[in-house]
């Protein structure tokens, strides 16, 4: 028993298409570009090593609202270098927490492509997949380069065994603040039900994201990036 009760709180942190009814906290900070429907604000849930996540609440329907996710950060590092890692999907696995599979699917131009993950779950549940269109626009005007993904799950048929995402959105909002400085926010939110409450689920979703931003950040910071 207690095996698998480990097995599913393993699962649970690598879990990122959550949604739940909840209502946002008092500590509000911030909106962002994306999932801005209801204009509702970002409430601070945890901050570590210099990064800190956030989370607000969207009406999905009239009985349930979806949780969107935001990670913060600054890295002294030009913006370019962050975007050409990001365009790199063969590095990846290197830095995505619980992740089985990157890769490309098709480029449809230098700033628009689809691409393939496959997130590693602990036995006995299914491996989960989703298949991500990417876009890039750069907004030099306000000094930012913005990277949206949405899940285009109908693109590739289902693997037996595997679990498809049905719906996934976010994006990457590079802001320049200097030569070498550069501001980091990253958006992720989903309107796929939930399997689990989120008093269990939150704090290993966030905990997984804190690690993978700053395996992204010293990714970056140790590899060099030239486009």
């Amino acid at each position: 028993m207690k095996t698998k009760t480990t097995t599913l709180l393993l699962l649970l942190a690598f879990v990122m298409n959550s949604g739940f009814r909840g209502k946002p906290g008092n500590n509000m900070v911030s909106t962002g570009p994306a999932g801005n429907e209801d204009g509702a604000k970002f409430t601070l849930a945890r901050s570590d090593d210099d990064i800190s996540i956030y989370i607000r609440w969207i009406p999905v329907n009239e009985t349930r609202s979806a949780r969107q996710l935001k990670a913060e950060f600054v890295m002294d590092c030009p913006a370019e270098h962050i975007i050409s890692a990001l365009r790199d999907e063969k590095t990846y696995t290197q830095w995505m927490k619980a992740t089985k599979e990157y890769y490309r699917i098709k480029t449809i131009s230098a700033d628009q492509w689809y691409s393939y993950v496959q997130f590693s779950i602990p036995w006995p549940l299914n491996n989960q997949d989703c298949v991500l269109k990417y876009e890039v626009r750069d907004l030099r005007e306000s000094g930012k380069t913005e990277i949206t993904l949405v899940s285009e799950p109908g693109l590739l048929r289902a693997n037996e065994g595997i679990e498809r995402i049905s719906h996934m959105s976010g994006s990457w909002v590079i802001t320049r603040l200097g030569n070498t400085k550069t501001h980091i926010a990253y958006y992720i939110f989903s309107k796929q039900a939930p399997r689990y409450p989120a008093w269990i689920t939150d704090p290993l979703i966030q905990r997984n994201l804190l690690k993978t931003m700053s395996s992204f950040r010293d990714f970056v910071l140790n590899h060099s990036f030239n486009r």
